[in-house]
C-alpha cells in the first residue's frame, strides 16, 4: 500500500543530516515514541553520504486491534536510511528500509531532503508499506498506514527537541 508524507523540520538540510547521523537523535527519537530501548550505527559521515541503522523497542498498545495478534506486546523496529552525498542547496535523496522484526511486515521508501524556507527543511517519504500475509495483507496494510504515519510524523518532534537540545 502507498503511503507518502511529507515532514517539516526546523532544520536546514545539513543541520538535519548532522541530527540523523548523531546517536543523541535515536535517544530522543525513542522518549518521543515511548520505545523502550533504541540504538543506532552510522556508516560515513553526515558530511557526505552516510547510512543510519537504527532498533527501536516499541510497545504495540497504540497499533490497530486487528494487527496485534502478529505482534504481541512489543515489536522491534528496525530501520536503514541511506543517504546521498548533499547538492548544492544541502539537499539530499535517500532510501529507508522498515521491518518489524518477526513479522512479515515492511516499508520501502525513497526520500527527499529539500530546504524550505530560510531555517527548516522538508523530508519527503514516498513509501510501499506490505503485510505478506496471505488472504489479510491488504487489511493489515490498510490498518497500518495510520499508526506508521503517526511514528513517521513524531520525526517532527523529535527534530524540535533535537534543535533545542543542540542550541543550549
Amino acid at each position: 500500500m502507498k503511503l507518502r508524507e511529507t515532514l517539516s523540520l526546523p532544520l536546514a538540510p545539513r543541520e538535519a543530516a548532522t541530527m540523523y547521523a548523531d546517536p543523541e537523535y535515536t535517544e530522543i527519537r525513542c522518549r518521543t515514541l515511548g520505545a523502550s530501548a533504541a540504538s543506532s550505527t552510522v556508516s560515513g559521515q553526515a558530511e557526505g553520504a552516510f547510512t543510519v541503522s537504527t532498533e527501536l523497542s516499541m510497545p504495540t498498545d497504540r497499533v490497530p486491534d486487528m494487527v496485534r495478534p502478529f505482534v504481541g506486546s512489543a515489536v522491534t523496529v528496525r530501520e536503514v536510511q541511506e543517504w546521498s552525498a548533499p547538492e548544492a542547496d544541502g539537499g539530499r535523496r535517500g532510501t529507508m528500509r522498515l521491518e518489524v522484526a518477526g513479522t512479515p511486515a515492511g516499508m520501502t521508501a525513497t526520500l527527499t531532503l529539500a530546504p524550505a524556507g530560510a531555517e527548516g527543511s522538508r523530508v519527503e517519504i514516498d513509501g510501499d508499506l506490505v503485510a505478506k500475509v496471505p488472504l489479510l495483507g491488504p487489511r493489515l496494510e490498510k490498518a497500518a498506514v495510520p499508526y506508521i504515519s503517526k511514528v513517521l510524523r513524531a520525526e517532527e518532534k523529535a527534530a524540535a527537541t533535537y534543535k533545542e537540545s543542540v542550541a543550549d
